[in-house]
């Protein structure tokens, strides 16, 4: 048996093709259940994220696998030729665990170091354990993947430091103030980049969050998604929701404005932000625009006790961490290689195993009834040493004989030297001979 993955991702497939090549919980699972047909598949394990979607398969080494999967995507409706054309790549056995690994350990992703995919594995993996029998090689490899994740993302620093607009909004404002939760933050628009800078803050423990945009339903279901009722980083937090028609006055109100509405012109004028100014009686103002055209009018700058940044200042900070990042790399591929070598270990004695089980299974069974015979002649004190000496005789026949089929020059004479153990305990050779009958142990 052997691992073998077909995948297309975001290194080699535009999006339009990611979106053709993506496989749902329902068509993954029917995948799953189509390749359990085959005698040559072992098990199929699909990954489908925003980014790639891979397929997993542990075959036997015999079988065609492009011939296999194509047939099965094609009966469950799926586009079989994306996974075999230009936009796919193929890896075979231990290259294939390699990648696994490395997608584990978020080198693949589009976003270096990103944590989502450590989850999208997960939750790949459970829907597969809950619908399918994994084969060992699957099983270990994924093991292994989640093992290598960890190991990275704890032993080096490939994680850190915000490389989003959204988290480098926070990241910025963590620099500026000691402590965000001793501070109040506005948060002017309601679309995507701003509710997941909005998260980043509340998973900072920010003290509170307004929200103000010009749909007041917007804003109203924005508070409701973000209600810190429901997020475990921030049970003490707060989200409420103003009108528009106060911005001016929530300005004064807060510490940290965060503003990307996408309006063609600014929305947060100078003589606003100095009427803040005034009724906060020198509290320091922080404000970052990130809206393409500007929210807030450049001259806001120009108010003392204000500070405003935008969307350069922050693209200086990501390009340092994105740097710092790569700088990473190294020491997390020395730690999936140090992975692989434990799994291709594994893999190298996953053969041995059975017989090997078996021929320690006929050595105990000796051991058990020599013991029996010692007991019905002797005090329970010489069978005991006798059961003793024994197992450790039988410790080093087993070491031995690992460590010979190990040495093996080829699988040729690996299967050999595998064939001639089983020969030994065959029961073609019949019942072993009963160990009462002293002539027994002269042969």
């Amino acid at each position: 048996m052997s691992l073998y993955v077909r995948s297309v991702n975001h290194h080699h497939a535009p999006t339009d093709i990611r979106e053709r090549a993506h496989l749902d919980p329902e068509l993954a699972v029917a995948l799953m259940k189509c390749l359990e047909n085959d005698p040559s598949c072992v098990a199929a394990l699909p990954v489908s994220t925003c980014n790639r979607t891979e397929i997993y398969l542990e075959m036997r080494t015999d079988a065609d696998p492009d011939l296999v999967l194509r047939q099965a995507l094609i009966q469950i409706g799926a586009d079989a030729d994306l996974f075999a054309g230009r936009y796919s790549i193929a890896h075979d056995g231990i290259a294939a665990v390699r990648h696994l690994f490395r997608v584990a350990s978020a080198l693949e992703s589009m976003m270096l170091g990103e944590p989502q995919i450590s989850q999208q594995l997960k939750d790949a993996y459970r829907l597969a354990r809950k619908h399918s029998d994994l084969g060992p090689i699957l099983l270990r490899a994924f093991q292994g993947a989640f093992r290598s994740g960890k190991r990275v993302r704890t032993e080096t620093r490939i994680t850190t430091g915000a490389v989003s607009v959204a988290f480098g909004a926070v990241e910025l404002a963590r620099k500026f103030f000691s402590s965000l939760g001793e501070q109040d933050a506005l948060l002017v628009g309601a679309g995507e980049t701003g509710a997941l800078a909005a998260r980043h803050f509340l998973q900072h423990d920010i003290g509170h969050l307004t929200v103000v945009n010009r749909s007041l339903e917007k804003a109203k279901s924005l508070a409701a998604d973000l209600d810190p009722a429901n997020n475990p980083n921030n049970p003490g937090g707060q989200v409420s929701v103003r009108p528009w028609e106060e911005l001016a006055d929530a300005l004064a109100d807060t510490d940290v404005v965060l503003s990307t509405t996408g309006a063609l012109e600014p929305v947060i004028l100078p003589e606003m932000v100095a009427a803040a100014v005034e009724k906060r009686r020198g509290e320091p103002m922080f404000l970052l625009d990130i809206a393409v055209p500007r929210d807030i009018h450049p001259d806001v700058g120009k108010i003392d006790g204000v500070y405003l940044f935008g969307l350069d200042d922050l693209d200086e900070i990501i390009k340092g961490n994105k740097m710092a990042r790569r700088k990473q790399v190294p020491h997390a591929e020395k730690i999936i290689e140090e992975e692989l070598t434990e799994f291709q270990t594994w893999m190298d004695e996953v053969d041995l195993r059975p017989t090997v089980a078996e021929f320690k299974s006929y050595l105990e069974e000796l051991k058990d009834k020599q013991v029996g015979y010692v007991r019905k002649k002797q005090s329970d004190e010489v069978a005991a040493a006798v059961d003793s000496s024994l197992q450790q005789f039988i410790k080093k026949v087993l070491g031995r004989s690992v460590s010979t089929l190990k040495k093996a020059e080829s699988p040729e004479e690996r299967d050999r030297d595998l064939d001639a153990l089983r020969r030994m305990f065959s029961d073609d050779l019949g019942e072993p001979r009963d160990l009462e009958d002293p002539g027994a142990l002269k042969d």
